[in-house]
């Protein structure tokens, strides 16, 4: 199911999935013509129902994972739209994805896709969102920012301030350069794919990025004590999380301690 509401101009799809222990919201976004991020084919039903519904001019993908692009085949050739794509992503685009059963069986399949290269700028009648590189989630990654607006469109970026885990894709180094160069731009809302519409935006950004940089002066002492990366993880982290049991440790927040 996906629950439809609308901010401003903004109108926003949301549904859950979940696994034992653990479940997790998604989050569409369209814009003037502008779909940001279709959602994953595990929730086609309600996606294709959501989206026929509206007008659809271009798609643009935060990045490639499966819960950001599983209905982009479907969007390619049901409603005959461009995709847009960091363009180092595209190869991996164009071969149907393969990943571990419990994606699977939470996401369903990504299949191949044919996208166009993100352009530097994304253009609809009424707004006008420029294109930041922001690897961190994983390499490819762009979020997209309506400056005028103030509006932040921030994909797998945020998700929360004290994130307790990391996928195997993610670089904690690499989200803290993003997160530093972000807060230079002018914005107050974040339009995340996991937690919805944010508000204090920046504000925000930065308890991420001090929670951040507290874990990392706390993994340093640690390193220079001597410890490697799994034993600081078990020092810091002695609970773990049952996602990191059944990702068989693709999601640990051993990914978190050994990338900052």
């Amino acid at each position: 199911m996906l629950i439809s509401s609308q901010y401003k101009d903004i109108i926003i799809g949301q549904g859950i999935r979940s696994l034992p222990g653990w479940k997790m919201a998604i989050y569409l976004y369209v814009i003037d013509g502008l779909l940001i991020d279709c959602g994953p084919e595990s929730m086609k039903g309600s996606i294709s129902k959501f989206l026929q519904e509206k007008h659809i001019e271009q798609v643009a993908l935060t990045h490639i994972h499966e819960d950001h692009s599983g209905m982009a085949a479907w969007l390619q050739r049901q409603m005959n739209v461009p995709v847009y794509l960091h363009e180092k992503a595209i190869p991996k685009a164009k071969r149907k994805a393969k990943y571990r059963l419990y994606r699977h069986i939470t996401w369903g399949e990504r299949p191949a896709f044919n996208p166009q290269p993100m352009p530097e700028r994304l253009v609809t009648d009424k707004y006008t969102f420029d294109v930041i590189d922001s690897p961190g989630h994983m390499r490819y990654h762009n979020i997209f920012h309506e400056k005028n607006q103030g509006w932040l469109f921030t994909g797998d970026l945020y998700i929360g301030t004290k994130p307790l885990g990391a996928s195997y894709d993610d670089n904690m180094l690499e989200t803290i350069a993003t997160i530093n160069k972000i807060l230079a731009l002018d914005f107050d809302m974040i339009f995340c794919a996991h937690s919805g519409v944010v508000q204090n935006g920046k504000a925000m950004f930065q308890k991420k990025l001090d929670f951040l940089l507290e874990i990392q002066d706390k993994v340093n002492v640690l390193r220079q004590q001597g410890l490697d990366n799994h034993e600081i993880d078990k020092r810091l982290n002695p609970q773990k999380l049952p996602v990191t049991f059944f990702s068989r440790g693709e999601w640990s927040s051993y990914h978190m301690v050994n990338t900052i």
